[in-house]
């Protein structure tokens, strides 16, 4: 397999456990988001329209309490009036109620439904029950009124606030449960954040750890060795070291250097043989050509020295013969020389193309780490824009804390408020009573006041009673609202936490981009040290293509030599045919 391949394998299953690992996260953070949006727009305005509706229901019980104490039709009309305004802002926060129940799954509002009817029935009663109230205080009838108030219509109030209550109990339990499913998610998503995070440094450790013995076992050495080999065998330094394991590219480069050392030193013994040889030559054509020249300057006395000159030509004819048969050596040797030579610049040229061949894989697993680098880096991107979410989350748990915080006091302002009509209810008591005291010194002049005076204490107590009732409300508000508050918290905690696993995220891509950098410079390294021996193996070879070139040079002269040599011996075959001539010519 080569390099390239292995890298993008192994950085490729890097990027599937990160890109998993945001994924988990991100779905983790939806679920989470959308429990908090689940109870910003469903469960808290559920809360607040059935508090708006209970505290409209006690509203018109006090507005009808009112009217029991009225004596004037108009004060009547305009409690009435008030009591009308009331029931239609709890109409509209019913339907607002009915309008969020759709959003929930239909196990969830069922009962919500049934209490909804519950009230409605109970209000059309009471506004029947109402309405005879009203008509007996027009007509005068204050105690029927007041006996009818205290007979039918309180029962049915109370009614209709244990409704309320439970309305209200059940939206706080499902707030409640929305706020704990949130924190079982950022529970879920903490743990296998921390499950992904460890699996995914495991993978680079062993990735690492990978790629690093596959180097050594396909390179045989450190890259910086293999290029200082190189340059010494460019230098002409052939030594290997003896004590190291011989693999991978290293045993290649080794049994290159020495092959090319055999071939070298064989070139060197030829060579030496054959100018050797060339030298012997040279001095038999000196002798050859010396014996030439003594034999022209003695041609006027050849007759008299034909027999000297012919054992002269037999001793140039034999060595003639030697010099043939020394140049044809010669010529062989060169052509040997010249064979291995070749076959020295064959190897080098398959040690250049296995060395081009490292280069290459070299060059593309560096782009492969480059590749890698920019993916590590597109996922640290993802880790950021989810702690950006994550933010924007936290931020609307807040806000939501803030609304809560404003509306436990508003709630605390109305019960200030129904603190001051309480106290405002015990002093007219105090003073009906004081009335009803004066009015029985007074005699029977009195009594007429004395009846009022009791009417007056009689709607002091029942002003009492219901502000009482719209204090429970208030508090069972502010004990909604402290435990919304309450799950609002944990949230928010919860996506704190959120926020530091996926800043955790973000640094262990960051060091995971900092591992591919660190592997991207070795095999740039590699790819270097691969070039430099490129350029060693192209040196060694030009130096052998020069070798073989003057040993073809050499072997051209041996041929022209043989040649000559061959010229010789004819021109001295003549010369002995001219003396056998000569010596014919003087024998007749």
């Amino acid at each position: 397999m080569k390099l390239g391949v292995k890298l993008m394998l192994s950085f490729l299953s890097v990027i599937a456990i990160l890109l998993v690992l945001s994924g988990v996260g991100i779905k983790n953070l939806d679920a989470m988001n959308s429990r908090v949006r689940e109870i910003d727009s469903t469960w808290l305005p559920a809360v607040i329209a059935v508090q708006a509706m209970n505290i409209q229901i006690n509203a018109v019980r006090a507005d009808l309490a009112a009217i029991m104490s009225q004596n004037y039709a108009d004060e009547i009309r305009k409690y009435e009036a008030r009591i009308q305004q009331s029931l239609q802002i709890m109409q509209e926060n019913r339907e607002v109620f009915l309008t969020l129940m759709q959003s929930l799954p239909a196990g969830l509002i069922g009962t919500d439904k049934e209490l909804i009817e519950r009230i409605d029935a109970l209000s059309v009663e009471a506004a029947e029950v109402r309405e005879g109230m009203i008509k007996s205080m027009l007509n005068g009838r204050r105690g029927l009124a007041v006996s009818t108030f205290d007979s039918k219509y309180s029962p049915l109030f109370d009614k209709m606030a244990e409704a309320c209550a439970e309305l209200v109990k059940r939206n706080v339990t499902g707030s409640q449960q929305a706020a704990g499913d949130a924190s079982a998610i950022g529970g879920q998503a903490r743990a296998t954040s921390l499950i992904l995070a460890g699996i995914a440094i495991i993978c680079a450790v062993g990735i690492c750890l990978y790629l690093t013995r596959s180097l050594s076992r396909q390179l045989g050495k450190d890259p910086g060795q293999l290029a200082l080999i190189a340059r010494r065998v460019a230098g002409g330094d052939y030594s290997m070291d003896n004590d190291t394991a011989r693999r991978g590219v290293y045993a290649d480069i080794v049994a290159m250097v020495e092959a090319l050392q055999k071939h070298i030193e064989r070139a060197r013994q030829e060579s030496e043989k054959a100018v050797e040889q060339s030298r012997m030559a040279a001095e038999a054509l000196g002798k050859a050509e010396a014996s030439e020249e003594n034999a022209k300057k003695k041609t006027a006395a050849m007759l008299a020295a034909a027999q000297k000159l012919e054992l002269v030509a037999e001793a140039v004819s034999a060595a003639s013969t030697q010099l043939s048969v020394r140049i044809e050596q010669s010529d062989k040797g060169a052509v040997a020389s010249a064979r291995r030579l070749a076959e020295a610049a064959s190897a080098m040229d398959q040690m250049n193309a296995t060395v081009h061949n490292v280069a290459r894989n070299a060059a593309e697993a560096s782009a492969a780490s480059h590749e890698t680098r920019e993916k590590a880096v597109a996922g640290a991107s993802i880790v950021e824009q989810a702690v950006h979410s994550i933010g924007q989350v936290h931020e609307v748990s807040l806000r939501l804390t803030e609304n809560m915080g404003q509306l436990n006091d508003q709630a605390q302002a109305i019960s200030n408020i129904m603190n001051v009509i309480s106290d405002i209810a015990d002093q007219t008591n105090l003073l009906a009573l004081n009335a009803a005291i004066e009015a029985a010194r007074a005699g029977e002049a009195g009594r007429g006041f004395a009846v009022v005076a009791d009417e007056v204490r009689k709607l002091a107590e029942k002003t009492m009673v219901s502000t009482h009732d719209v204090g429970n409300a208030i508090r069972a508000i502010q004990e909604s609202t402290a435990t919304s508050m309450a799950a609002m918290g944990t949230a928010a905690a919860q996506v704190n936490k959120a926020t530091e696993f996926a800043s955790q995220s973000g640094q262990a891509l960051g060091e995971i981009v900092t591992t591919v950098e660190g592997a991207a410079d070795q095999v740039n390294a590699i790819a270097a040290a691969s070039g430099q021996q490129s350029v060693a193996s192209d040196e060694i070879n030009r130096t052998i293509s020069t070798v073989n070139e003057a040993v073809q040079q050499t072997a051209r002269a041996m041929s022209d030599a043989s040649r000559a040599v061959g010229d010789l011996m004819r021109q001295t075959g003549t010369l002995t045919s001219l003396i056998a001539e000569m010596r014919d010519e003087e024998y007749k």
